[in-house]
């Protein structure tokens, strides 16, 4: 007689952070004589048990499996592993924004860091990947400097999920022309007809920040030497 024991232990699961667990067998036998939850010990041990994506095996092999019924001189063991195996999350999206920020300019560098992420499904971490570039932007002047975010520069390393997909937003920081006024001052005269006795034009300039660039500017006024006003 042959006895052919069958594991029926085999399972899949999708990743979902959890441990997933299988258990025991089935076995069969070439003939009706032969009592199959009877006429044989076993000594394995039938159960797998796994979290993370992969497969774990019982480990069920012929020699864990002993006759004990002496009516059958040969029994023969064929023997098939069990497994419990967990496939990857299919795909998960991350979003990353650049923090970014917009300041008038004082003279001063402003500076930004960091990105904020947002995961489209809840067992992605943000420990799950990593970021090879640097999240920072400077500006002193009038202008923008970007981080240089890039979907290149984050990179999965949680093999539970076969697919990461990245979407960035870059950062910047942003500075705006200071609001500076020039308001020339009044000037007088008596009359001489002689443009060399002009007054020195001068002006008042407010708005300038305390550790701002001052602007450069002249001061002209229309030409004419007769009594009247004259636009500075």
């Amino acid at each position: 007689a042959k006895s052919i024991a069958v594991s029926y232990g085999d399972l899949t699961w999708t990743y979902d952070g959890n441990p997933h667990t299988v258990t025991g067998y089935e076995a069969t036998a070439d003939t009706d004589l032969y009592d199959v939850d009877a006429d044989f010990t076993f000594t394995g041990t039938a159960t797998a048990s796994r979290t993370e994506e992969g497969t774990t095996n019982m480990g069920l092999k012929a020699e864990q499996f002993r006759n004990t019924n002496a009516n059958f001189a040969t029994v023969t063991f064929d023997v098939t592993d069990g497994y419990q195996t967990i496939t990857p999350v299919a795909e998960v999206v991350v979003t990353i924004i650049g923090h970014h920020s917009t300041d008038v300019y004082d003279g001063e560098a402003h500076n930004v860091s960091g990105y904020d992420v947002s995961i489209s499904n809840p067992l992605y971490k943000e420990a799950d990947f990593t970021f090879s570039g640097t999240a920072t932007a400077s500006q002193t002047d009038v202008g923008t400097d970007r981080m240089g975010l890039d979907a290149e520069q984050f990179a999965n390393t949680n093999s539970n999920f076969a697919k990461v997909t990245f979407n960035v937003t870059d950062g910047y920081q942003t500075i705006t022309p200071a609001a500076v006024t020039i308001t020339a001052d009044n000037k007088t005269k008596v009359y001489d007809n002689d443009p060399s006795t002009d007054p020195e034009l001068t002006a008042t300039v407010t708005g300038v920040p305390a550790k701002g660039v001052a602007p450069v500017y002249s001061v002209t006024r229309a030409a004419g030497q007769n009594v009247g006003e004259y636009a500075i």
